[in-house]
């Protein structure tokens, strides 16, 4: 006896997907830790919208994952929590790519589909390799529509997803970009958040550093604001040539502008000479720059950056003037961005030891940070630019060129 379609509908989520659209979209690339999520508020937006669409009972929402060991993260745990949601995990490899999601979501779909669970599937993703489990389910009888996320400037409307995933689909709905906006969020910078919550381990030292503050009558915020915009005296001149302070640090509690910081702590200290001491890591583990005088050297000009693409303009031939950009030109400066975007948002979301572990194997970078840099710029500029091997080596050297500028 053939059992009837239940008028259900059903949500199926890659995650890997949806958060690494979120991120570009707030940071500018799609690194993990670069970003925050409310879950809770996303999962009810994504659940609205089909609601609002569809006036079917929704059965669940499948969230897909990776994870190490495929073991439950306590963000997945926070997830699968959340009413009418069922996490399934697949593994995390040691170089950043999941292993086994996109089989276990074509295999729930199409096992959804065979017991007659649901007759309409909501599809948020964008891989490829989702269609032939698409047509499977379609010939058991459900309708598949793919949720997007919405891209007027894309000629499906729609953000990263793939053509064929598109023909294959009965229908497409898209989300609308204010959701992301919502929902996802640049993470504070380590050192903010030491701030904001001390653990219980440094209270104690917390307390020390604002009887020390105190009793050293440190300056408001609004004159530590106006000190660490000031010059720095004594940085007139080094040696008899010319020289550019970079940013005064801003004293940290208990330390007074120019001195070691509570606690035995030194912070960076501008002689007269100009020259600068550089400090320890932030009290969090967080790298912390330490900018001194730069040298300025009449009339010379920076030796070029190992792998650095060359930025001299072209002159007609006929003219003389410069002649119009190519657009080889643009397309580096586009791949260079993403790079340095980054390395800004890895910055400032590591240890000191983290830190450490990366130029130690200089000029290499970790499986982990590379895919996601050759992900997000063939985002930015397709896979085919992306896999030029002059693109590969020009935004692998702007990553490391921006971390010195950090570091």
């Amino acid at each position: 006896m053939l059992l009837s379609m239940s008028r259900k509908s059903v949500i199926f989520v890659d995650a890997g997907f949806l958060l690494a659209t979120g991120g570009l979209r707030v940071t500018g690339n799609s690194l993990r830790s670069a970003f925050s999520v409310q879950y809770k508020s996303l999962v009810d937006g994504i659940q609205g919208f089909v609601s609002e669409r569809d006036s079917r009972d929704l059965l669940r929402m499948y969230w897909y994952d990776a994870a190490k060991d495929g073991l439950f993260s306590d963000e997945h745990k926070r997830i699968g929590l959340l009413p009418g949601v069922k996490v399934r995990l697949g593994r995390m490899s040691y170089n950043g790519e999941q292993k086994g999601v996109d089989l276990k979501l074509g295999l729930d779909l199409v096992g959804v589909a065979r017991n007659r669970s649901a007759d309409v599937a909501y599809l948020l993703s964008g891989d490829d390799d989702l269609a032939e489990a698409v047509e499977a389910a379609q010939d058991l009888g459900m309708k598949v529509v793919l949720l997007g996320i919405e891209n007027q400037g894309h000629r499906l409307g729609v953000t990263a997803v793939a053509e064929h995933l598109a023909l294959q689909v009965d229908d497409i709905a898209t989300l609308p970009q204010s959701l992301l906006d919502r929902c996802f969020a640049k993470s504070a910078p380590m050192t903010a958040w030491a701030i904001a919550e001390p653990s219980e381990a440094t209270a104690d030292a917390a307390d020390r550093v604002g009887a020390v503050a105190a009793a050293a009558e440190v300056p408001a915020e609004a004159d530590v604001a106006a000190y660490a915009a000031a010059p720095v005296a004594g940085s007139a001149s080094v040696n008899g040539q010319r020289s550019v302070p970079g940013p005064r640090p801003v004293p940290r509690p208990g330390a007074l502008p120019g001195t070691a910081g509570a606690g035995g702590g030194s912070g960076t200290s501008v002689a007269a000479s100009g020259q600068a001491s550089p400090g320890p890591a932030g009290p969090s583990g967080r790298p912390v720059p330490t900018p001194g005088p730069r040298r300025v050297l009449p009339d010379a000009r920076p030796a070029p950056a190992a792998g650095a693409v060359r930025r001299e303009p072209v002159y007609s031939t006929e003219t003389g003037a410069p002649a119009a950009q190519s657009p080889w030109f643009d397309l580096v400066e586009s791949a260079e961005a993403v790079a340095v975007s980054l390395a800004d948002n890895w910055h400032g979301s590591v240890t000191q030891r983290e830190l450490n572990e990366l130029l130690a194997e200089r000029p290499l970078l970790p499986p982990t940070i590379d895919r996601v840099l050759i992900k997000d710029c063939a985002a930015k500029i397709g896979e085919a630019k992306t896999d030029l091997q002059d693109i590969r080596k020009a935004i692998r050297a702007a990553f490391w060129r921006r971390l010195d500028e950090l570091v």
